[in-house]
């Protein structure tokens, strides 16, 4: 740890005083890098010299306008978008249904690496002992195929996690090739199974809290089995293994009979809590803002009362957007040594004005739109991602993310957006004392009215007229265009349909089967109901 705070974590605070001349400095880097490439003759990089030049030389992009030249670039070999040859690829679901590939480059990927050391060295300062026991992370695998002309595609998360420094490997619990497991409820048995046999696990951490629940509903249903595998030390699924995942789960199946003893007293217990089994455990990283405030509120009854929730931070396939600095109050700053800024006030863009302005231009408390350019490829590229200003980090805006700019619906020009969804939806579980594990807001054009799709934690004597009155009192607060087009009648009254237990769950794995990936799926908690097409009727409760 003394070793990043010298290498890593100074370098990044002396860039967080100046983050003007830091995002200077790093935007005459990339374009100087890329100047010679297809695209950089194309737009002239040679002659751009400060920020007006850069706008008037390039359009904000997207994925589908950059695909083209991605896959010119990997069938051909030539420099149209880089200089460095992409060592690997992101892959992430795309808009139009085909994959989005995000080139990796090896330099790209060693930054990855110092980001990670700076976020972990900022955790070891408030809370070092996260770090004393063993580390439970859950990453997408590294490689998951490779395309046609031999070049892998994954996750960076997953490069990152197989390639940490030795020293750092050795307290994992789970090797990387874990994670290359297809088989869903498989990969999870695989999980607890090593993780069982330590009781000093300090730290967790995986991109989505519903992961953890997801672990705590295998723990419930298979805890039995479990058991006797680890009295037995084996685990019953191995011929359902590849050879190289046996190899390297078989030397971590033995537990302690010290361990076996606290463990067939606990799983006794018909739900076994991450409170009793790891009693030691001080951190969770994971997202918290957005949607995922939904599972990571019904992960929290779990935990110990000593244990902190750490912000993972504002992470993508394109690009990791930001680094926890603060663990204290979850404060991220952005990757101004990484990644050129750009912003547009989420109110400008919905209508129409796409006028950019760079990082020290932004406005505490404000949202903004991001677009970004990276040292991969990614020019002025936009994410469709909204971010809000939290305060400052030195001289440096800090960053939160609130959600996918997809998650905003317009029946009748109300302009509802997932964050206040997710608002009302919570308040409504407070006044009534209930809790969802998750919840879903479906705008249904054709019949002018929103559709909540919602499973409690408990099937109990919730009256429906309750809850909808409720969330409609407080979206009227909150959204004023909600509220005149309630009273005006062109929006129908809202509707609430309850969810067998298991319904999340169900509706994640569809997603997954759809494409999205694990380590980056996101439940966009409000959608136009004909860009839903999971059955949710099969669950509702009648």
């Amino acid at each position: 740890m003394q070793v990043f705070a010298w290498t890593h974590w100074k370098p990044f605070v002396n860039a967080n005083k100046k983050p003007q001349q830091t995002q200077k400095r790093l935007l005459q880097t990339i374009l100087a890098l890329n100047r010679d490439t297809t695209f950089g003759k194309a737009h002239n990089f040679r002659n751009i010299i400060n920020y007006h030049d850069f706008i008037n030389a390039i359009q904000i992009q997207d994925y589908e306008s950059l695909r083209p030249l991605i896959e010119e670039q990997e069938r051909t070999g030539k420099t149209i978008l880089n200089t460095d040859t992409p060592v690997m690829y992101a892959q992430t679901s795309g808009t139009t249904g085909q994959p989005k590939l995000i080139p990796l480059l090896e330099r790209t990927l060693t930054l990855h690496k110092h980001s990670q050391a700076i976020q972990t060295y900022a955790q070891f300062k408030t809370a070092p002992e996260a770090y004393y026991g063993k580390l439970l992370g859950i990453v997408s695998p590294a490689e998951e195929g490779q395309l046609d002309s031999g070049t892998p595609y994954g996750s960076a998360s997953g490069h990152v996690y197989r390639n940490m420094p030795k020293i750092a490997r050795a307290k994992y619990v789970i090797p990387h090739e874990v994670f290359s497991i297809e088989d869903y409820d498989l990969k999870y048995l695989v999980i607890l199974r090593l993780a069982l046999i330590h009781q000093n696990i300090t730290l967790i951490g995986s991109a989505n809290p519903s992961t953890f629940l997801k672990l705590v509903s295998v723990l419930q249903a298979h805890r039995k089995a479990l058991l006797e595998d680890i009295q037995l030390n084996r685990f019953r699924y191995m011929d359902k293994l590849t050879a190289d995942v046996k190899t390297a789960i078989k030397p971590r199946l033995h537990c302690k009979p010290s361990r076996l003893e606290d463990l067939e007293r606990l799983l006794q217990s018909s739900e076994p809590r991450v409170a009793d089994l790891w009693p030691d455990l001080r951190l969770v990283n994971t997202w918290t803002g957005g949607s995922c405030a939904i599972a990571l509120a019904a992960f929290k009854k779990h935990l110990p009362a000593t244990t902190r929730i750490g912000e993972l931070g504002y992470l993508s396939s394109e690009f990791r957007g930001s680094i926890t600095v603060d663990l204290d109050h979850n404060l991220t700053a952005p990757t101004i040594h990484e990644n050129f800024f750009e912003f547009v006030e989420r109110e400008h863009w919905d209508n129409g004005v796409k006028n950019t302005i760079t990082l020290e231009a932004v406005e505490e408390g404000k949202q903004y739109y991001v677009i970004v350019t990276t040292g991969a490829g990614l020019y002025r590229y936009f994410m469709n991602d909204i971010v809000v200003i939290t305060g400052r980090f030195h001289q440096t805006p800090t960053i939160s993310f609130v959600q996918k700019g997809k998650g905003v619906t317009n029946i009748t020009g109300e302009k509802l957006y997932e964050s206040q969804v997710i608002s009302a939806v919570q308040a409504a579980e407070k006044s009534l004392s209930i809790q969802s594990v998750f919840f879903l807001m479906l705008a249904d054009v054709k019949q002018s009215t929103y559709r909540l799709m919602i499973e409690l934690t408990m099937q109990g004597e919730t009256v429906v007229d309750q809850m909808t009155d409720a969330i409609e009192s407080t979206l009227s607060q909150i959204n004023v265009e909600y509220a005149a087009k309630r009273c005006s009648g062109r929006l129908e009254k809202l509707e609430v349909i309850f969810l067998k237990p298991g319904s999340g769950e169900a509706y994640k794995h569809h997603c997954l089967k759809q494409g999205q990936r694990e380590g980056q799926f996101k439940i966009i908690a409000l959608q136009y109901h004909d860009d839903c097409n999971f059955a949710f009727a099969k669950h509702s409760v009648h």
